[in-house]
């Protein structure tokens, strides 16, 4: 079959054709897909005019094959192809040496193979397809408020906006943090096409292109290169800055292949539109922080002063703070001795920290506030010069606090405790936030000092004044409490009855102080011995006793064994002078004693006075019931 030719005038004009193209596309710099396809046709009328399939140019449909699918998009290289086997007949059907069927069956299947090889290499320059991206709505939505919705919906859904108006993969808003070589940037929100891979994150900022549209503020288009893009999948990248009242944020916008014609000028609109919309948004922000704030006074003021349980005001307080501040965590501090010391009395909040309890004169921050009266407050904490922690010396965050502030509460001219604000973002606390800190903390000295004189009150009616421990009446109500528990669970309990061995003759001897110290010493000993369960008391003059919760006979005898050991191998000082003290116990439990709990007590003092009998310095154990009643597992 003779290879078909074109007049030499056809040629001519073939090539000037194409090289008229070539300097079209070299001035567009080769993104145009319009100049990559109108490339394919010229290019198949110079093999056709060279001797077609045997055309010394044939390999060059083969290399332009590979570039055309890398720069044009995929929906045209079928008609490209089509394009390309429409010309190649006509012109040799203008050679007529080919019957007709037969030119058109070899183009045709010429075409097809030319089109196969770009679909083929299309798909190996990116790993995703290259389909139109589809319509992306916001994922599960959370939600909403009398249909109004959240600044991340929001965001969200100005983002697929974006998206189908520049034709792209993925939409995503990312913000600089940090300073100097350590700066990164951190995705804040993202839409994508349905299977398009999210991008790592931070990415460092140094010597990146993102870096460039945060500083400069100028929009950057980027390609694929040594350096990965922030979206690995990406061929092109469009980084639009986005500015704001706060810092510059970047708009990225990510594409498989090239970036579309009008896609830049809609993705400048679109930063000008997302600075618009976070302008609102933080409005909104301000507008329900100050509300908040007002409604926090409110119930503060409401419902502080008939808060008398300390621990519970503190949480309250805690609360308020939070709320009208906007705050991520929040405490509460009550200063104990007039030297600045004190403890952490409640934490809350999405961030707290761990071992924050008593602090001492000047350790932190907190500590400073209270002992000069003088409210701290900081934008950003790693931008202190000193390392002082916030609230105590062993505090431990898993999310450390850069913006914070201690507010003292004063009273009297005096700090009697503080109050700690803290978000791990910088700048969060401002002039508004700090204005309602300052009144809910005017308010609140006189309930806390209400509170704290309540819970005194308190500790002195259910605490022995001389050691501390629980007194009568205090036994005697856990006693009923757990008698209720065992009357519906069958949960066991024991009792334990301690009296002091020869107590009249350190009275008679050294003194009733003597006598006092002696007592002392007795009740340290049980608060270090006994479990946190456990409930040591004094019932009056030398006598003690333990209640042990969830405890058999056995065990309540071994507890009893280790207190008399440790009284009698210990002395108590007093005036130079080493006493010796001991005790007799007496033990019983329920129901491996008695079934009754309300003879668990008679039954265990009987027993202390058999001890006695027997010699003190001993335990003894109520007998056993012959037929126990079993106790629930």
């Amino acid at each position: 079959m003779a290879a078909p030719r074109l007049p030499w005038w056809g040629a001519a004009l073939s090539v000037v054709l194409l090289l008229a193209l070539a300097v079209w596309t070299f001035r567009a710099r080769g993104r145009d897909s319009a100049a990559a396809a109108a490339l394919w046709p010229p290019l198949h009328l110079m093999i056709a005019a060279t001797g077609s399939l045997a055309s010394p140019l044939a390999p060059l449909a083969v290399g332009w094959a590979g570039v055309f699918a890398r720069r044009a998009p995929p929906a045209s290289i079928l008609p490209a192809a089509a394009a390309a086997a429409a010309l190649g007949i006509v012109g040799d059907w203008v050679d007529g040496t080919v019957p007709a069927p037969a030119v058109v069956l070899r183009w045709i299947l010429l075409m097809a193979v030319a089109a196969g090889l770009a679909s083929w290499i299309a798909g190996g320059a990116s790993a995703r397809p290259r389909t139109k991206a589809a319509p992306v709505e916001p994922a599960d939505p959370r939600p909403r408020r009398s249909g109004v919705a959240t600044d991340a919906e929001a965001v969200e859904t100005a983002l697929a906006t974006v998206m189908r108006a520049t034709d792209a993969h993925e939409a995503a808003l990312w913000r600089a943090e940090g300073e100097g070589e350590e700066r990164t940037a951190a995705l804040l929100s993202r839409v994508a096409a349905p299977d398009v891979e999210a991008p790592d994150s931070p990415v460092p900022l140094a010597g990146h292109p993102f870096a460039w549209a945060v500083d400069e503020r100028l929009p950057q288009r980027i390609e694929r290169g040594k350096k990965d893009l922030p979206s690995p999948w990406a061929a092109e990248m469009l980084l639009v800055p986005v500015e704001t009242d706060e810092r510059v944020l970047v708009l990225a916008l990510g594409y498989p292949g090239m970036v579309p014609p009008g896609a830049e000028t809609a993705a400048a609109r679109a930063g000008h539109h997302l600075a618009t919309l976070l302008g609102l948004l933080k409005t909104r922000q301000a507008v329900r922080r100050a509300e908040g704030g007002m409604r926090a006074l409110a119930e503060a003021v409401r419902t502080l002063p008939g808060e008398l349980g300390l621990d519970r005001f503190a949480a309250q307080l805690a609360a308020a703070v939070r709320q009208g501040t906007g705050a991520a965590g929040a405490g509460v501090a009550l200063v104990t001795d007039d030297g600045g010391r004190g403890k952490v009395l409640h934490v809350s909040g999405e961030s707290v920290p761990m071992d924050a309890e008593a602090f001492g004169e000047g350790e932190s921050r907190l500590a400073l506030a209270v002992k000069h009266g003088v409210e701290l407050r900081h934008a950003d904490l790693r931008k202190a010069g000193d390392r002082l922690p916030l609230l105590t010396a062993a505090e431990r965050w898993e999310a450390p606090p850069r913006s914070a502030a201690v507010l003292p509460l004063m009273l009297d001219g005096r700090a009697m405790g503080a109050v700690a604000v803290w978000h791990p973002e910088p700048g969060r606390l401002g002039d508004r936030e700090m204005e309602i800190a300052r009144m809910l903390c005017s308010v609140a000295p006189l309930p806390m000092r209400s509170a704290r004189r309540f819970e005194a009150l308190d500790q002195r009616a259910s605490t022995d004044p001389l050691t501390g421990l629980a007194n009568r009446s205090t036994f005697e109500a856990r006693l009923a409490s757990l008698s209720g528990y065992y009357d519906r669970y069958a949960r066991p309990f024991s009792v334990v009855a301690l009296d002091v061995d020869f107590f009249k003759k350190f009275n008679d001897t050294w003194g009733h102080e003597a006598g006092d110290r002696v007592l002392q010493h007795v009740a340290e000993l049980l608060r270090s011995t006994v479990r946190d369960v456990d409930l040591p008391a004094r019932l009056g003059g030398e006598e003690f006793v333990v209640l042990l919760p969830e405890t058999g006979v056995g065990q309540a005898a071994e507890a009893a064994e280790r207190i008399r050991r440790s009284l009698e191998a210990g002395t108590v000082d007093y005036n130079g002078q080493r006493l010796s003290v001991t005790a007799s116990l007496g033990v019983s439990a329920c129901p491996d004693c008695t079934a009754s709990p309300a003879e668990v007590l008679g039954q265990a003092d009987a027993a202390l006075y058999r001890a006695k009998d027997a010699g003190r310095n001993r335990v003894s154990v109520a007998p056993k019931l012959e037929t126990p009643v079993p106790a629930e597992p």
